[in-house]
């Protein structure tokens, strides 16, 4: 999308700027500038924002950052999908560094920072797969968030999961991110997010191999663990539960020796 095709777009659908600032959450004279070029080179986000309101003609919950001079997400919106047209990797590329997108079957998939108990689960979920595999002389690798996964190796679909094991194909593994399926996942549902994690990327997952799927929600904290590869090993725990692995030897763990450290 460049500001060419933008304003074609705009001609074709007969939109005034003042209805695409009004559903865009972009002010009207920055939609102005842009528009007549005063705007050499805005950032890729406000030309999404634009697009999206042209195309489904319908407000969107974002509002103007001044400083980072392109409309976010608004607090209260854990995440927004963008469906105007089929996205790729491409659109990805083009935006700031920090701003959080996946792409799952062509919609691009904003997402708002996570909250301070999804990123306390992930860092002690994280340090004690990290610490299994350094005691144990492991093979494995494991990330987290952000780091970009081609899940099928293609450009259609671009996912950053919260925690991710890379085992048996280190060869996925470039400079970039992660270039396939990884061994392992585990996901921290967002709230008002569920069936991204528990039905959208699932599918996406199982479909491109992902060995051992984990699915941590704190709203009901509940895991729900999936092995692809053995349905018959698929269990649901609560954080009093010892809840093992199948893709990591010997690893197991129990959220509730944790837990209560999040309000010490």
């Amino acid at each position: 999308m460049t500001i060419e095709d933008l304003r074609e777009l705009r001609e074709k659908e007969n939109m005034g700027y003042e209805t695409i600032a009004e559903l865009s959450g972009i002010p009207l004279d920055i939609v102005t500038r842009i528009f007549t070029g005063e705007i050499k080179e805005p950032q890729y986000m406000s030309l999404l924002a634009m697009e999206q309101v042209i195309v489904r003609k319908k407000k969107i919950p974002f509002y103007y950052d001044k400083e980072q001079e392109q409309p976010c997400l608004v607090r209260e919106q854990v995440a927004y999908n963008f469906d105007a047209r089929r996205y790729c990797i491409d659109d990805v590329k083009q935006l700031c560094a920090g701003v959080r997108v996946e792409i799952i079957d062509g919609k691009l998939h904003t997402m708002n920072t996570p909250n301070r108990m999804h990123q306390f689960l992930s860092m002690n979920i994280s340090a004690r797969i990290f610490n299994h595999i350094d005691k144990n002389n492991g093979k494995c690798h494991i990330y987290t968030a952000p780091l970009g996964v081609r899940l099928f190796s293609d450009d259609k679909t671009w996912v950053e999961p919260d925690i991710l094991v890379v085992c048996k194909r280190k060869e996925i593994l470039t400079e970039q991110g992660c270039d396939g399926a990884p061994d392992l996942i585990v996901e921290i549902v967002s709230p008002n997010n569920y069936f991204h994690d528990y039905v959208r990327k699932m599918i996406k997952y199982q479909q491109a191999g992902v060995r051992e799927y984990w699915i941590v929600d704190p709203r009901i904290e509940h895991v729900l663990v999936a092995c692809f590869e053995d349905t018959e090993k698929n269990a649901e725990y609560n954080y009093n539960d010892v809840i093992p692995s199948y893709v990591l030897e010997g690893f197991e763990i129990r959220i509730a020796d944790f837990i209560n450290k999040f309000t010490e």
